[in-house]
């Protein structure tokens, strides 16, 4: 900065005063991005009261001492160590008396953002009278707190409303997501978008303007909707989010109560509102597990980068294998995420058939521009040219040996091989290879553009570097990369197995299966078992199942129905039966002929809130189960790599922050009663695992201090 006349350097926040009579406030907080800690608001409390005393300064500008980031946010760590309501209440109090010091400054306030600009980091940009933002792509500004639990404290839900109206504040509060800084000035959060390279000119003559009255209207206040219409916007958000949080997630329908009720009986009551809310929510078994996802997803993106920029280069051009649904939406994923594609159809003769499905899936108003990237292979030493190579053909063992021993012959020798399978062992099909070091597999999940979670299997011989830049693709896919030993079914379709198989158990003992289905619901699974046999695929349940059961015996022994339904042609969803009738890619009633073939039912009343529990237990806790034995085997190290995977792989409710949370909240003793009983009543012959013994008899959980984790 130039034309510094004096520095007064606070801990973390550093007033530059300049000729012109703007003081800039760089906030600058130990680490790489700024939290707002409450630290630091003691400290914007006192400079705030510095600056307003200062007859040098005519207004002050806020901005960022990081390069990119200007808030991240109010420190969680500090905020999940509050044991009472009380404390997280003293938290939002003491920054709503300092936020609204600002908001009522003396003098002409504008924020300057550049990079994340989220949490209290907007609500500390919504007190200024102005904000400008740059059009840096690292430039997001939004209020993510609903996905964490709990919601704005320093005031957002009430100053939010009144600058941009209800529906902007809605997208922005209950949406959740951060949006850019083009989205922001559309809504009107920011009033100017900039470079980088003018943020601080052009914010310093934004405060000028102000301090000199050339801009009338000091703070900027939105119209209102008519009260009919606000009205009717409330209404339809309430019964949306009825529908969307079916009661297991409080934080969104609790911010627009606190956001009505500001608009209602005025702003003061709001905050009041907003303080005792945030206080609630933020103590909540619910906040504290979405909390711990939050922070474990972010460790797994974290480590899963340092160990991608430590070996090897980045994947700039895929080959992939495979014209079926999952080898083009993998290839849809690279395009759109800036990748080179070399598609190849298993069959030469499906080659031009493949290319034409791919363009379809692609955006029309991408298409022109993507379709440079795309390359038919039509010569297999186009390969060559490939960084990484996946195949994404059939799940049979020969086929894919014959394919992986074809493209073996026609890639370059740094390339990356791998295969993505469900569950075929990486080890076997590497014996295929005249050299294994490079191979390993990649296991996504269906449907590949939804589902964020990706499995990695090395081979014992599999280079570091091999693994690094697959690593390295599966994150530039915007995916979570998790490490996993080479185990039959893996990690998330071992344990899925589990709920499928309880479930076909209990349908063939005649509980009805729509029951089956509401009980997983009503736990807050996103689809209930038979839901996810047709997703799945019932031949691709049974293959799974057939591994497991070779693999490990008895307790693994998969339920007769799935063979049966199979030998009736029920395939699922792919084939348009299974255990749901499907038209048109939905699902209309459930297949009759699974009740006249099978013996199964569906009943016409609702089981009994106790009968959803019952039933919920005895699917999820079997899962429970053969997750304490992954631990034992260390097809991964830490349950938090198992909470991760079943979350982000297979869709296990995040509000109870993963399935071995889940039964640490319960207790393990209850759990392995619970399971015991279980297993006496249905299924092969199961034991408890020993290390679910081992850990109850420790008076031990999973994450216990004192346990691996």
């Amino acid at each position: 900065m130039t034309n510094v006349e004096t520095a007064v350097a606070p801990e973390q926040l550093i007033v530059r005063k300049k000729n012109s009579g703007v003081a800039f406030l760089l906030l600058d907080v130990p680490g790489k991005v700024n939290f707002l800690t409450s630290s630091v608001i003691d400290e914007f409390k006192q400079v705030l009261k510095n600056v307003s005393a200062d007859p040098q300064i005519c207004a002050i500008v806020i901005i960022s001492g990081k390069p990119d980031s200007f808030v991240a946010g109010a420190d969680l760590h500090e905020i999940m160590k509050f044991t009472s309501v009380e404390q997280a209440l003293d938290l939002s109090l003491r920054g709503h008396e300092v936020f609204s010091a600002l908001d009522n400054f003396n003098k002409p306030t504008v924020a300057a953002i550049n990079g994340i600009c989220l949490g209290g980091g907007l609500e500390l940009a919504l007190c200024c009278d102005r904000q400008i933002a740059t059009d840096d792509a690292k430039t997001m500004i939004g209020l993510p707190e609903v996905k964490l639990g709990f919601m704005p404290g320093l005031g957002g839900t009430q100053r939010l409303p009144r600058l941009i109206g209800v529906a902007g504040t809605l997208e922005i509060i209950l949406g959740a997501e951060p949006v850019t800084a083009a989205r922001a000035l559309e809504l009107g959060i920011v009033q100017e978008v900039v470079s980088a390279d003018n943020l601080m000119a052009k914010a310093e003559a934004m405060a000028l303007k102000l301090a000199a009255g050339a801009d009338s209207n000091r703070k900027i206040v939105a119209p209102q909707l008519a009260g009919d219409r606000q009205k009717k916007l409330f209404d339809l958000t309430e019964r949306s989010l009825r529908i969307k949080t079916k009661g297991k997630y409080p934080a969104a329908p609790e911010a627009l109560k606190v956001i009505k009720l500001g608009l209602a009986e005025g702003f003061e009551a709001g905050l009041k509102a907003e303080a005792q809310a945030f206080a609630r929510l933020s103590v909540t078994e619910i906040s504290r597990n979405l909390v711990f996802l939050f922070f474990t997803t972010e460790f797994a993106r974290a480590t899963a980068a340092a160990l991608a920029t430590k070996y090897g280069a980045p994947i700039r051009n895929v080959g992939i294998i495979g014209g079926g649904l999952m080898g083009l939406t993998m290839a849809k994923l690279s395009l759109a995420s800036g990748l080179s594609v070399m598609l190849r159809s298993a069959s030469k003769d499906r080659q031009a058939q493949a290319i034409e499905r791919l363009e379809q899936l692609l955006p029309a108003e991408t298409i022109a521009d993507t379709r440079e990237r795309i390359t038919s292979v039509t010569d297999d030493a186009q390969l060559r040219q490939a960084d990484l190579i996946l195949e994404a053909c059939e799940e049979n063992e020969e086929t894919k040996k014959n394919i992986l021993q074809l493209i073996e012959k026609n890639m370059k020798p740094d390339a990356v091989l791998a295969t993505n399978t469900s569950s075929l062992s990486v080890v076997q099909l590497s014996q295929s290879l005249t050299s294994s070091n490079c191979f390993l597999g990649l296991h996504f999940f269906n449907p590949v553009d939804k589902m964020p979670l990706v499995e990695i299997i090395a081979n014992p011989k599999t280079d570091k570097s091999a693994i690094a830049r697959a690593t390295s693709f599966v994150l530039q896919l915007g995916k979570i990369p998790v490490t996993v030993k080479d185990s039959p079914g893996f990690l998330v379709n071992r344990i899925l197995s589990c709920y499928v198989a309880e479930a076909a158990r209990l349908a063939e003992e005649r509980v009805p299966i729509n029951w089956l289905e509401e009980a997983a619901v009503d736990f807050g699974m996103p689809m209930g078992p038979m839901s996810v046999m047709d997703e799945v695929g019932i031949d691709v349940a049974h293959v799974v199942a057939q591994s497991l059961h070779k693999a490990f015996g008895e307790r693994m022994l998969a339920p007769q129905s799935l063979e049966h339904a199979l030998n009736l042609g029920f395939v699922g969803r792919k084939s348009g039966r299974g255990v749901f009738i499907w038209q048109a890619d939905k699902k209309t009633v459930y297949n009759p002929q699974l009740q006249d073939e099978l013996n199964m039912v569906v009943s016409e009343g609702k089981p009994s809130k106790e009968q959803c529990q019952e039933l919920a237990q005895a699917m999820i806790l079997p899962m429970v189960d053969e997750a304490a034995r992954c631990l034992e085997e260390k097809v991964v190290r830490k349950a938090r790599e198992i909470d991760l995977c079943m979350v982000m792989g297979l869709g296990f409710p995040p509000f109870r922050g993963g399935l071995l949370r889940y039964a640490d909240s319960i207790g393990l003793p209850c759990v392995i009663e619970r399971l015991r009983f279980l297993y006496s009543r249905r299924g092969p012959k199961r034991q408890v695992s020993d290390y679910l013994l081992r850990l109850a008899e420790q008076n031990r959980g999973f994450y216990s201090r004192n346990s691996e984790d």
